[in-house]
């Protein structure tokens, strides 16, 4: 069937009929990587209906309006992709058809739907779509603002506005451990970080889930560095683990918390660290991204030096800095980190002295 004849042929079905029917198609195509721009063509106008206001709709005889998808119809939609995510079948064509459908240029609707769907797929532990979800956060960049509304969709559906977390929240790690591991990368760069010269804390619930995930899987941080399941070909995007966004919360937290819990956090990730075993060059934890975590901590020291207090004297700012030299003494000794190292501890140099803190610096820059 040509082109023209098989969109004619999809016209004349009603919504969602026309995108489950599409989406075979689209499947073959872009696993096929031929006529991609005939795959880009069926994915807007039958599966996100975003048709143009000339088009003329042949099932009632009239123009489109150009209105989107209302409540009900993106419902279906997203019963369709569920329904169609959890075939059976190679998990590389899933996850072409994902990234094909929801790409790093997302409208407003498709965010939109992205965002309900995989908040769908939590809810009902859809393994093989969060799968998908994924592998996608990896390949949009999980820092990125595509990831980002999603893992901020996802915190106000199952913590900011739930009395309790969910157990298919809970149960994350176990049902798509990548998923939940890109997701802490994701969420944790929503957090603690300095905005006007305030840290804003993680939601409670939030963090006793995470340090709850990490308890029980020491090698869940890890589990974005698995390999994808992508076409023969295909480039997978650099991976960043939860590790460093991790340990600036715990790092940070004496400056606006007092919860015990980040205390647990700070325990769980280095011995997250220590059961690292590195084959090749290291891969965990950019210093980086470490050295990222100086930014508030000089604020905090500037803040202090104004009001005329030593930082020495300050409770806070020496907790922090026993957890950040801890955690850079446990990731060089184990070789787990990688990037300029040399320069990251030029630049914990630069803080106010702790003790703990010299001994590293003295300690690494001998190697």
């Amino acid at each position: 069937m040509s082109q023209a004849d098989f969109k004619q042929t999809l016209r004349k079905l009603d919504f969602p009929a026309c995108a489950k029917e599409a989406l075979p198609r689209i499947e073959s195509i872009v696993v096929s990587r031929n006529k991609q721009n005939f795959a880009i063509q069926l994915i807007s106008e039958f599966v996100f209906m975003e048709r143009p206001k000339d088009a003329v709709d042949i099932r009632k005889g009239q123009a489109f309006n150009g209105v989107q998808l209302n409540s009900f119809q993106e419902f279906q939609l997203i019963v369709v992709l569920i329904e169609y995510f959890s075939q059976p079948g190679p998990d590389a064509t899933r996850n072409v058809v994902f990234l094909s459908l929801f790409g790093s240029n997302l409208t407003p609707q498709r965010s939109k739907i992205l965002c309900r769907l995989v908040s769908t797929a939590v809810s009902g532990s859809v393994a093989p779509l969060l799968s998908s979800a994924g592998t996608w956060m990896q390949q949009v960049g999980c820092m990125n603002p595509p990831s980002l509304e999603v893992a901020q969709s996802l915190v106000s559906d199952f913590v900011t506005f739930s009395r309790k977390t969910s157990e298919q929240f809970k149960q994350l790690p176990m049902v798509a451990p990548h998923f939940a591991a890109n997701l802490m990368t994701t969420v944790a760069d929503l957090y603690m970080k300095e905005q006007q010269g305030t840290l804003t804390p993680p939601p409670d619930a939030l963090l006793d889930v995470f340090t709850e995930w990490i308890s029980e899987n020491h090698d869940l941080c890890l589990a974005s560095q698995q390999p994808l399941a992508l076409p023969s070909g295909a480039i997978a995007m650099p991976v960043v683990t939860p590790l460093a966004g991790l340990i600036r919360w715990a790092v940070l937290s004496p400056m606006c918390s007092n919860r015990s819990s980040y205390s647990n956090l700070h325990l769980w990730l280095l011995q997250t660290m220590m059961q690292i075993v590195t084959v090749g060059p290291p891969t965990a934890l950019n210093a980086q991204h470490v050295a990222q975590i100086m930014g508030p901590l000089q604020s905090y020291v500037a803040r202090l030096v104004a009001d005329k207090v030593e930082p020495n004297d300050d409770t806070a700012y020496q907790k922090s800095m026993e957890r950040l030299s801890q955690a850079v003494q446990v990731a060089v000794s184990v070789n787990c980190m990688y990037g300029n190292i040399p320069q990251l501890l030029c630049l914990l140099e630069t803080l106010p002295p702790h003790p703990l803190m010299t001994m590293v610096i003295k300690s690494n820059k001998k190697n």
